[in-house]
């Protein structure tokens, strides 16, 4: 029979055929032949069948804490035993469950439950399965309900860590890369969400190694890496709020948000004054069909020849500014371009994305435990909404009113009169008051933000009337 699988488990080589799991001698991996004919030993070889109504194939395995947790197409078993040796007598498969599996995918673990993908309908799914255990049934969650019709069908590409609490799905050749973040304290599940992020490129692979996402990005016929840290690192690209020479200890660092950043040294600019153009040869994953290519000057050069405090200043000012840039050229002599001086500056490429948040209706709630009950009948007029902020640049909010116009605004991040010299356009922390007076079902708040600076959003708090029109619920 055709090798499904291969696994390490309790200090066998297990293999995946057929309906089969077949294990090695302990410690000896490559012998699969019992020592004696006549009797069994406990450091036997182990070769066990899955029994069930349904074509029982194994495809995939995984580690659980109560053995060794097996999927075919239609259903899951556990190879365990009862016994403290795990020997020929005493290993056992057990039905645990009957959920569709996608054969072309691979289960994960979450830490101390187990994640996997069902290609069975229209779209996919993903699959939580919590409390594995001997005897009894497992606690099985489909994560993707509420948002079941977000997704493409035979998604089989799947990466996650657990360190960092963040799942991600894909399928070969798409550019469409789906997450899944959760944070969970002790046995509970305090928070979870899904996003989506799109590429320049088609997806050919996916791992997450050392707190960083890796993804092999096919555009234009080549093949890139690209490497995404999940936190903050010394290679993340960054801006800081103080540009002298030597770094002092008060400095900030933020993360620029451009999506397939890319840094590029002085020394690669060129100014043409016949254009009042700079640009710079086009690295590979970057085309002018993807998105809006923008570049972001991140820090002065201060080590190229003649530089002296005068130009070092007036370098400054460029720091934090982001211009469009386009690509030109014909191909094989692909450049990228935008107006004005840049020389003497590292600059940041990459494709400006947009955060937007929209806000859920508001209501009066009360906390009872862990329930929260919302007064819908009661009357609710909201006079301001209050925006708590981390770091945060430049930043939009749209308040849209029934009967009523849109009202936008665009919110700068320093004051005027009130900043440092040189210091970059965004705040450690902010809280920013938006006055609304309007009914609570009347009214529906945007926050977009547009901008390769940060944008943290916190919490948001509202002032207003409350009534509750004295309503009795029996």
């Amino acid at each position: 029979r055709y090798v499904n699988k291969m696994i390490f488990w309790r200090n066998r080589l297990a293999i995946l055929s057929d309906e089969n799991v077949i294990l090695s001698q302990p410690g000896e991996f490559f012998n699969f032949w019992p020592k004696s004919a006549i009797q069994y030993t406990a450091t036997d070889n182990i070769d066990l069948s899955c029994s069930s109504e349904f074509p029982a194939i194994i495809y995939d395995g995984i580690q659980a804490n109560a053995g060794l947790v097996l999927f075919t197409k239609n259903q899951q078993f556990l190879l365990t035993t009862d016994s403290d040796v795990l020997s020929p007598q005493t290993a056992k498969i057990n039905s645990l469950a009957s959920y569709n599996f996608n054969s072309k995918s691979n289960p994960i673990s979450l830490g101390t439950t187990v994640g996997f993908l069902d290609n069975a309908g229209q779209h996919t799914r993903f699959w939580e399965m919590a409390q594995i255990l001997r005897e009894g049934e497992p606690l099985v969650v489909d994560q993707t309900k509420v948002v079941s019709k977000l997704f493409d069908n035979e998604l089989n590409k799947i990466s996650n860590s657990r360190e960092n609490s963040v799942v991600f799905f894909s399928k070969k050749n798409e550019g469409t890369l789906y997450g899944f973040s959760y944070f969970s304290t002790s046995e509970k599940r305090v928070q979870q969400a899904w996003f989506k992020w799109t590429f320049s490129g088609t997806i050919q692979h996916h791992a997450i190694l050392d707190d960083s996402l890796y993804l092999i990005i096919r555009d234009d016929g080549k093949d890139t890496m690209q490497r995404i840290p999940i936190k903050i690192d010394t290679s993340s690209n960054t801006i800081t709020d103080d540009f002298d020479t030597v770094a002092t200890d008060d400095d900030v660092t933020y993360r620029v948000h451009l999506d397939n950043s890319k840094e590029i040294t002085a020394s690669q600019l060129g100014y043409s004054a016949t254009t009042g153009r700079t640009g710079f040869t086009k690295p590979d994953g970057f085309n002018s069909t993807t998105g809006q290519l923008v570049v972001y000057c991140h820090k002065a050069d201060t080590t190229l020849p003649n530089s002296d405090p005068a130009t070092e200043a007036q370098n400054s000012d460029l720091i934090g500014n982001y211009a469009l840039a386009s690509v030109v050229g014909n191909p094989g002599n692909y450049n990228i371009e935008w107006d004005g001086d840049w020389t003497d500056h590292d600059i940041i490429v990459g494709y400006l994305y947009e955060m937007k948040v929209k806000f859920p209706t508001i209501y009066y709630t009360q906390t009872s435990g862990e329930n929260v009950r919302s007064d819908t009948r009661a009357s609710l007029v909201v006079h301001r909404l209050k925006l708590n902020f981390g770091s945060i640049g430049l930043y939009k909010t749209l308040i849209e009113r029934i009967g009523k116009d849109d009202y936008t605004e665009t919110w700068e991040p320093l004051q005027t009169d009130w900043y440092r010299n040189n210091q970059v356009a965004i705040n450690d922390g902010r809280t920013e008051t938006i006055p609304t007076y309007e009914k609570n079902k009347n009214l529906s708040l945007t926050l977009t933000s547009k901008h390769p600076a940060p944008a943290t959003l916190y919490s948001m708090s509202w002032e207003g009337d409350y009534n509750n029109k004295f309503y009795k619920g029996v």
